[in-house]
């Protein structure tokens, strides 16, 4: 984000998943963690919370590109019905998992322990959250001692010591594994001029067979592979690279509207 700001000098905005980032003084009892969140930290109502902020904060006649990474490239999907007043210019879709996740190579590990043992991940995180937060950052660090991952994203990580972010995320999860099964067809093609989609050349959640098998279902959409190794995480160690992909990317775009 920093760097596309950087580069284009216009407003950069990143929304963060509803229920996803930890409340200060808000504890959560055993009870509360058991029990399935709200509606509102669904998937569906992640899909709501995304269209609620565009509506509300951007202007009708503000020409808006909205990237989405994972699961935020199917939101994005969905979003577009709900945004046909916007003027969207472009949508792009970073290692997109719009398809097939529980069968996926990671999904097939994934979605088993999140139908069955996810609750073992929330008491977990109830038991680090009684950690100092001089401890737990270092137990992050020393998980990501060999790779160079940004602070951000270290103290991103935090909110991992939060059970009731880890009850949210891990129940979107879930969801994610039921719900994004077959390819959104009908969307990808009502929009296929707006959508640019870049593929992992070795992604576990989104493997290169979809990429070519995307290719031929739409042999004429705007679509990539990685040719750079970079991984499905590619915010830990490539953020800077993705971003002035998307920069190079938009050009098109951007002389298209100066003409």
């Amino acid at each position: 984000m920093r760097t596309l700001y950087h580069l284009s000098r216009a407003p950069v905005w990143g929304i963060a998943h509803a229920g996803h980032v930890s409340v200060q003084n808000h504890t959560s009892s055993l009870t509360d963690l058991v029990q399935l969140p709200p509606d509102e930290f669904s998937l569906q109502g992640q899909i709501r919370h995304k269209v609620a902020f565009v509506k509300q904060n951007v202007p009708e006649h503000v020409k808006v590109v909205m990237i989405g990474h994972s699961i935020g490239c199917y939101i994005i999907l969905k979003m577009m019905d709900s945004l046909r007043r916007h003027h969207v210019l472009r949508c792009f879709m970073l290692f997109p998992t719009i398809e097939r996740m529980a069968v996926s190579p990671r999904g097939l590990y994934a979605t088993p322990f999140l139908r069955y043992f996810r609750w073992m991940g929330v008491l977990v995180s109830k038991f680090l959250s009684y950690f100092s937060p001089h401890m737990q950052y270092r137990l992050i660090l020393r998980f990501f001692k060999n790779r160079k991952a940004p602070e951000c994203a270290l103290n991103a990580s935090m909110n991992l010591f939060d059970p009731s972010c880890v009850n949210n995320f891990t129940f979107m999860a879930m969801q994610e594994m039921d719900e994004v099964n077959k390819l959104p067809k009908e969307l990808v093609k009502k929009y296929l001029s707006k959508l640019s989609f870049y593929y992992g050349s070795n992604d576990h959640w989104c493997p290169k067979e979809y990429f070519y098998q995307m290719k031929k279902r739409f042999p004429h959409a705007d679509l990539q592979l990685c040719e750079h190794g970079y991984s499905h995480a590619f915010v830990l160690d490539a953020s800077v690279e993705i971003a002035h992909t998307v920069w190079d990317w938009l050009q098109g775009d951007l002389h298209k509207l100066n003409d």
